[in-house]
């Protein structure tokens, strides 16, 4: 099990956010991180099209022989994801599931707020999955559209994303006591949404590492290296880019072709 590795996706760069936590957490592990970029957004794709995405997605990455995969990746997180809980022989994990408990177990929080794009509002996955365990804490869900193109143009000056940010805490209810971040691009923001409410800030990858903690062991050795492996269906620079910025190393992306993936 120790020399498989972590298989994680995304439809774009925002999965790194996932992927810098998990290294922080078990950095022993070997990572195979893919993004979509060939098929990004899937915020505007069909539940038959994510489906057929993620299913190609999953088929490529079980050739590695991974010990578990992630769909960092909230959109198919909230649309396809339990499909494949049921039918892989692997672990698989989203990024609903393991937050949703947490909210709902701890009970901290009366009413919580997600920001997501407008598919996953749209879908109400996270308030399904918290009310299913505790029907007493209020969820509301918010689309945030410009958020994500916010933040892939490193243009945006700091007034710039504040004016964006504070849009959509205007729209947040004055009685919620927790945003949770239901896009893997939007932990980016924390720090500028912190400045601006005292809202108490929630990452998934943060639930999801815990839930992690049952089959991966925590190991702090010394590495040599990291051994991460960054695959793109499209645009190697972008992931590239990114990865440097956001991983603080120079990755190399490699370009793979999903040629069952239909438009």
């Amino acid at each position: 099990m120790t020399s498989k590795p972590i298989c994680l996706f995304d439809s774009g760069i925002g999965g790194l956010t996932v992927l810098k936590k998990l290294l922080n957490k078990f950095p022993n592990e070997k990572y195979i991180y893919l993004a979509d970029l060939e098929r990004v957004p899937y915020g505007d794709k069909t539940t038959k099209d994510i489906n057929n995405f993620v299913k190609d997605i999953i088929e490529w990455m079980l050739k590695f022989e991974p010990k578990l995969i992630i769909m960092a990746c909230n959109t198919s997180s909230a649309l396809v994801f339990e499909e494949y809980k049921k039918s892989l022989p692997i672990p698989i994990f989203g990024m609903i599931e393991s937050c949703s408990k947490s909210i709902a177990e701890t009970k901290t929080h009366s009413k919580v707020t997600i920001w997501a794009t407008k598919l996953v509002a749209e879908s109400n996955a996270y308030k399904k999955s918290i009310t299913k365990t505790n029907p007493k804490i209020a969820v509301e869900e918010i689309a945030c559209p410009k958020l994500v193109p916010m933040i892939e143009d490193l243009n945006f000056t700091i007034n710039d994303r504040n004016k964006i940010i504070n849009e959509y805490l205007a729209k947040t209810s004055k009685d919620s006591q927790a945003l949770i971040l239901g896009c893997t691009h939007y932990p980016l923001l924390t720090e500028d949404i912190k400045n601006l409410t005292n809202l108490n800030i929630i990452d998934p990858t943060d639930s999801l590492l815990k839930e992690l903690e049952k089959i991966v062991p925590s190991n702090n050795g010394n590495l040599p290296s990291q051994n991460i492996s960054l695959y793109a269906t499209a645009q190697t620079e972008k992931l590239e880019r990114f990865s440097k910025l956001y991983l603080c190393g120079d990755y190399k992306a490699n370009s793979i072709s999903l040629n069952k993936i239909s438009t």
